[in-house]
């Protein structure tokens, strides 16, 4: 193999860039703040196409992969790479072909941390006001999200993680006894094989339904402990719902709902028991470009019944003001709820 291939080369600068991000994102899972500064990165022109050429030079110098002076420089590549006050980590090398065996392995820590950084990053998913979508994950799995909600999915072989962030999704998930399934939301993590349950994220309150199988739902904070020094973990039967606020520190409430209107939003219905008046109004604002507010917090309180289609506002008023005593006004194009 000629070492011509891997001579130095214009924009050398942000070929040694682009290996000191791949060091950096070989050592694990980046920030939310350093994905940012990657992706500014990756976006300046040419510098896309650093990591593209790498496939090439992963051919050509993968036979010198083994070389003992390109294992020395690869290791001391990287403990420069930890010390912020020494000098960058390919400056003063020296020779010819020195310069080249720093080259081919920054190539070669390219192409590795490429695929690290596409393995890595999680797959989004996002719903806006009034929509609702399905979703089939790399597993098989589907999940149902519904209005304004917000996910983070990792398909890892020892694990299958999903964050959600806000609102409320509905998981069916695929079988996979190696590969437990499970779903942080707020402080809790709801951790599962293959089942059927849903999570929901709203207004600082956890609430998980369990359709079918088994899920455990534990604290996600390591200082969370119970006496005897034990986490705290809580196994939901099929046909159960878990409440609870975030931060609250209280055991959660478990009730029996009714599963078929506890799913009535999936088919496009908001089905209320006995709900708070703030928090029905919280869930009827996520169908609607237009709001409704309460005029005083008081009337939050008030206990909501009923089944109302979503996005329709003006049904859910007219029935909440035939029951109680509120009445509606338009401000600024809102409709709001004040005490009569």
């Amino acid at each position: 193999m000629s070492l011509d291939l891997i001579a130095p080369r214009p924009g050398g600068d942000a070929m040694e860039a682009a290996a000191l991000w791949c060091i950096h994102l070989s050592e694990g899972e980046l920030g939310e703040q350093d994905w940012s500064a990657f992706e500014a990165w990756i976006e300046i022109p040419g510098h896309a196409d650093l990591f593209h050429d790498a496939t090439t030079v992963w051919q050509a110098s993968g036979a010198i992969g083994d070389w003992p002076q390109v294992i020395a420089l690869r290791t001391k590549a990287l403990t420069r790479f930890g010390k912020t006050n020494e000098r960058r980590w390919t400056a003063g090398l020296s020779g010819g072909w020195q310069w080249a065996m720093a080259y081919a392995v920054a190539l070669l820590l390219a192409v590795t941390a490429t695929s690290i950084w596409y393995g890595n990053r999680p797959q989004q998913y996002e719903t806006g006001i009034g929509e609702r979508r399905v979703a089939v994950l790399g597993d098989g799995s589907h999940v149902s999200l519904d209005a304004v909600t917000a996910m983070k999915v990792r398909m890892r072989d020892e694990g299958r993680q999903v964050e959600l962030v806000e609102g409320r999704a509905k998981f069916d998930v695929a079988k996979d006894p190696l590969r437990p399934f499970t779903v942080a939301a707020g402080d809790k993590l709801v951790v599962a094989v293959g089942t059927s349950f849903s999570v929901e994220l709203i207004d600082g309150q956890v609430r998980v339904v369990l359709y079918e199988g088994q899920v455990e739902v534990r604290d996600r904070s390591d200082l969370a402990r119970v006496a005897g020094g034990a986490p705290r973990r809580l196994v939901m039967t099929p046909g159960s719902e878990l409440i609870e606020s975030v931060g609250s520190g209280q055991p959660p409430r478990i009730s029996r709902p009714d599963l078929s209107q506890s799913l009535s939003w999936e088919q496009g219905l908001i089905n209320f028991d006995g709900e708070p008046l703030a928090r029905a109004v919280e869930q009827m604002n996520r169908y609607s470009a237009s709001r409704i507010r309460l005029a005083d917090p008081a009337l939050g309180t008030i206990k909501v019944d009923g089944v109302y289609r979503a996005g329709d506002l003006d049904a859910f008023v007219e029935g909440v003001a035939a029951l109680h005593p509120v009445r509606r006004t338009m401000v600024g194009g809102d409709i709001v709820l004040e005490g009569r």
